[in-house]
């Protein structure tokens, strides 16, 4: 099984046998366990109430269409499902859900957030050819934001590597530096920023490793690794209240898996014992 995008803006009634991403106004999502334990897409069928309605595709899940929607009510939308947050569930489910996830937070609160043009006020119709809101009267564009981030993991001469917590994690876990680019800045220019700023450090040689879309509430991040250079590690005691350099043999928790601070770590250690 797969997922397939549509990168276009279109809507159209479902059919029972589709499937249905909903989210509520948290942005956590609403999951159907699967008889093997995992938790997957429930099918449109699982809200009748919603079979009469233009709803936004969101791409193909397999071979079956995948339409999304934001459930606005406190109460659960259908018996059997579970409400998670999406950060916990990317780390639970297959790869093509994960993508699906991925793709479909960012696109449905775009669409809640985009209903009236902020240059005149008028209600937004979707663009017929592009993925866009578009405006009747002064005919302003507006397409998906995307927020660049970067993170980073800086590592040390004698292997150790920097992990930090954040005050806004929800568990106690440890992970690398991160932060979005600004106005004007080079993705380099940013990674050397945000380590300057949350703890205190000053990085050479930074390199890209690879990107992962994240959509808290729009990101891309984009990963690097570095060296260190100099300073002594001091947390900005805002936003990083804990930082160390670790040996890889003596972790602290860890992000979940599916993460891109996961997967830099992990790849890291992996190419260090070899």
């Amino acid at each position: 099984m797969s997922f397939v995008p549509i990168y276009k803006l279109q809507r159209s009634v479902p059919q029972p046998q589709d499937k249905l991403l909903l989210l509520d106004h948290a942005g956590q999502v609403y999951l159907q366990k699967l008889p093997d334990g995992q938790l997957g897409i429930p099918d449109a069928a699982i809200m009748p109430e919603l079979l009469q309605n233009d709803l936004p595709e969101l791409g193909e899940l397999g071979n079956q269409l995948c339409y999304g929607c934001r459930w606005e009510a406190d109460s659960m939308p259908a018996s059997g499902l579970v409400r998670i947050d999406v950060r916990e569930a990317v780390v639970q489910v297959s790869a093509p859900v994960k993508a699906l996830l991925l793709r479909g937070k960012p696109i449905l609160e775009w669409l809640d957030l985009r209903r009236y043009c902020s240059v005149c006020g008028a209600l937004l119709k979707d663009h017929e050819q592009e993925e866009a809101r578009c405006c009747p009267d002064c005919k302003t564009l507006f397409f998906p934001k995307i927020s660049p981030a970067v993170i980073v993991l800086i590592k040390r001469d004698d292997g150790r590597i920097l992990l930090a917590h954040n005050r806004k994690f929800r568990h106690k876990v440890y992970s690398l530096i991160a932060g979005f680019v600004e106005a004007g800045e080079s993705a380099e220019d940013a990674v050397r920023r945000e380590v300057r700023e949350e703890v205190g450090l000053e990085i050479k040689n930074i390199c890209y490793k690879y990107s992962q879309s994240w959509p808290f509430p729009d990101s891309l991040m984009l990963g690097f690794v570095a060296d260190y250079a100099s300073g002594t590690v001091k947390p900005d005691g805002e936003e990083i209240v804990e930082a160390d350099f670790y040996s890889p043999d003596a972790l602290p928790p860890l992000p979940g898996h599916g993460s891109i601070a996961r997967r830099i770590i992990e790849e890291y250690i992996v190419d260090l014992k070899k």
